[in-house]
Order: C-alpha cells, then sequence, then structure tokens
C-alpha cells in the first residue's frame, strides 16, 4: 500500500488472548477478600477475649484483697478481746476493715456480672443466638413520678456483623379506669420519635429519664426490637411495673 508523505500511521500491536487469565484474576481476588475478612472477624474476637479475661483477672485480685483483709479482721478481733473496752480505737479499725470488705465484695459481684455478661455474648449457652433484650431496669428517682429506665440489648454469639434497626418502648396502666398505653416519647423529652433506633456489633444500652402523669398507673412496660437486613428479627419482652417499685 503507498504511504502518503507526512500524513500520520497507526500502529497496530497482537496481543495473545488468554481466556483463563481474567478467571485467575477473580479468583485471587476472591481469595483476597476472604483473608481479609477473616483476619476482621477473629480480631474482634481476639479484643473481646482479652477483656474477659482482664476482668477475670481483676475480680481475682480483688478476692485475694479480701483474704487479706480478712485475715486482718481476725487480728484485730483479737487485740479487742484483749483490750476490751480499751480497744475503742481497735474496734473502729475493725469496722473501718469490714466497710472496706464489703466494698470489695461489691465490687467483686459487679466484676462477675460483667464477665458473665460478656462470655454470654462471647459463647452463649444452647441455641440461644442473636438478638437478645438482656436487661430492663426502671428505678424511681428522688423527684416524684420521675424515673430512669435502662435497656440493655446485646447480639448473642452472631456478632461478626453489626445489627441495626429500632426498639420501641410503651407504658402500659390504667388512666381513669380504662386501659392505655404511652409510648416512650410522650414520657421522656430527649425523645421525639415513635422509637429509638440501634446499631451494635455486641451490645448497646439505652438509658434515660421519665416523668410518668399522676393520674397514670403504670402496670406494664413493653419492650419491642425490630431489626432490619436480610436476618431482620423482632424480639418481644414485657416486665411488671410492681416488681420495679418493690
Amino acid at each position: 500500500m503507498a504511504v502518503v508523505k507526512g500524513s500520520k500511521q497507526d500502529r497496530l500491536s497482537l496481543v495473545r488472548y488468554d481466556p483463563w487469565q481474567r478467571f485467575w484474576r477473580s479468583v485471587y481476588l476472591f481469595i483476597f477478600i476472604v483473608l481479609v475478612a477473616v483476619c476482621c472477624f477473629f480480631g474482634g474476637q481476639f479484643a473481646s477475649l482479652d477483656q474477659v479475661n482482664n476482668l477475670t483477672a481483676e475480680r481475682d485480685q480483688l478476692q485475694a484483697q479480701i483474704i487479706a483483709a480478712n485475715q486482718e479482721i481476725r487480728g484485730f478481733s483479737q487485740r479487742v478481746g484483749v483490750l476490751e473496752k480499751g480497744g475503742e480505737v481497735d474496734r473502729q479499725a475493725a469496722e473501718g476493715i469490714r466497710l472496706t470488705v464489703k466494698e470489695l465484695k461489691v465490687q467483686i459481684a459487679t466484676l462477675e456480672e460483667e464477665v458473665s455478661f460478656y462470655k454470654g455474648i462471647m459463647a452463649p449457652s444452647g441455641q440461644d443466638k442473636g438478638l437478645r433484650i438482656s436487661k430492663i431496669d426502671i428505678q424511681p428517682l428522688d423527684q416524684p413520678n420521675t424515673y430512669r429506665y435502662s435497656i440493655m440489648m446485646t447480639q448473642v454469639a452472631d456478632n461478626s456483623s453489626y445489627i441495626k434497626g429500632l426498639a420501641a418502648v410503651n407504658f402500659v396502666g390504667l388512666e381513669s379506669g380504662k386501659r392505655k398505653m404511652i409510648p416512650l416519647r410522650e414520657l421522656d423529652n430527649d425523645i421525639s420519635e415513635l422509637g429509638v433506633k440501634f446499631s451494635f456489633r455486641y451490645f448497646q444500652e439505652v438509658t434515660g429519664e421519665i416523668t410518668v402523669p399522676a393520674h397514670f398507673k403504670i402496670e406494664q412496660v413493653q419492650v419491642v426490637l425490630q431489626s432490619t437486613g436480610s436476618k431482620a428479627q423482632r424480639v418481644e419482652e414485657t416486665i411488671e411495673w410492681l416488681k420495679k417499685d418493690a
């Protein structure tokens, strides 16, 4: 073919077509994604187990302190028996140690409850898995008809991903002799929507304060959790209000 001098000529290159090259490239990419997901999952598991081990070690340390404190109490008790009425100072010291031991026991009970809580999330017994309501707590405050509420939500065992949804809280009771249900947003000024949104991997606590009308007598507290996504769950629990006032 004749070539015109000064005209632009395009160069052509031949590339060997390999149908398996794209396939193996996709395989390598899939393996890389799987490895990253596995590393993230076991990393989260390790962090949670490390926290459980730390709490257990702290509990054991407090128990050792209790043993030492009990030994000191026995020593002071012997001195009180010898000094009788003249040992008022020793008795005061022993009383101080007794109060310290009491406080340590309360701390140990709290730590054991936390350890049990974390173990229940990481390694539940039986088939109790998925979204759960771990605690509904109502405590009266100093002001009349004012209460503090606490709702603990957990994702048991199946906590490799975040769970999202809506928590609806209703107060069921009597008003002027008629049964009535009042949603949380009408009693808590900080809540403006019908439910409270949640998003967590292991657990989330919803807390706040409510003011109950004087003419409304609450009988029950109803909590409904509704998660979203492909594995949506609905969990409902109702507690008696009188048990919380007792």
